[in-house]
């Protein structure tokens, strides 16, 4: 399976030996990376590039998300630019796994409710074994893409509940097929 590791160059800076280490438990676990920006990326010349260095930086990111099966991405220091990845994850139906330090704050996702979401605290002593557990339970509950057309009406609405109701459309759509699924007795003697 393809990952994704984000974090923010701040991150990286602040913890450097986790960020190389989570990097390479992934590829060690045989994952494959989509990229390999995290392990590259010297934080100072980050900050110092030009608008248009910018702008293709984020159109690789982007590219290089949609292309993973799972993304994880560590949260040890708060980053906007880092819930943003997340929040497109979750929208894109990526099993997502956010790690962060056991000394770090709390998790600010605790509200957002996502089957494909693994909130884990770790420490370097337990990071391997916590990274290989979850990174199985994400790739246990992949889900097959499924893409289709809607009217703008039902976007529109899609785009309410996400907004309003901080539920990604994948999941309001899944829970409401899971609902029709409890209830129709012929798929249930089909089974």
């Amino acid at each position: 399976m393809k990952v994704f590791f984000g974090t923010s160059p701040r991150i990286k800076t602040s913890y450097p030996d986790s960020i190389h280490l989570i990097y390479k438990i992934i590829k060690d676990l045989g994952y494959s990376h989509t990229s390999n920006w995290v392990d590259r990326v010297d934080p100072k010349s980050f900050y110092e590039m030009t608008s248009i260095e910018l702008e293709n930086h984020n159109e690789r990111i982007l590219k290089e998300l949609k292309s993973a099966d799972i993304c994880v991405f560590d949260t040890s220091l708060p980053s906007l630019s880092v819930g943003y990845l997340i929040n497109m994850s979750i929208d894109l139906g990526k099993q997502v796994i956010v790690l962060t330090q056991s000394n770090s704050p709390s998790f600010v996702l605790g509200w957002v409710k996502s089957d494909a979401l693994f909130l884990v605290k770790y420490t370097t002593e337990n990071v391997v074994k916590l990274l290989k557990e979850v990174l199985k339970k994400a790739e246990d509950n992949s889900d097959v893409r499924f893409n289709f057309f809607v009217s703008p009406k039902i976007l529109n609405y899609l785009d309410f509940v996400a907004k309003h109701r901080m539920v990604p459309r994948s999941v309001f759509l899944r829970n409401l097929i899971e609902r029709e699924m409890k209830k129709d007795i012929e798929f249930k003697k089909n089974k």
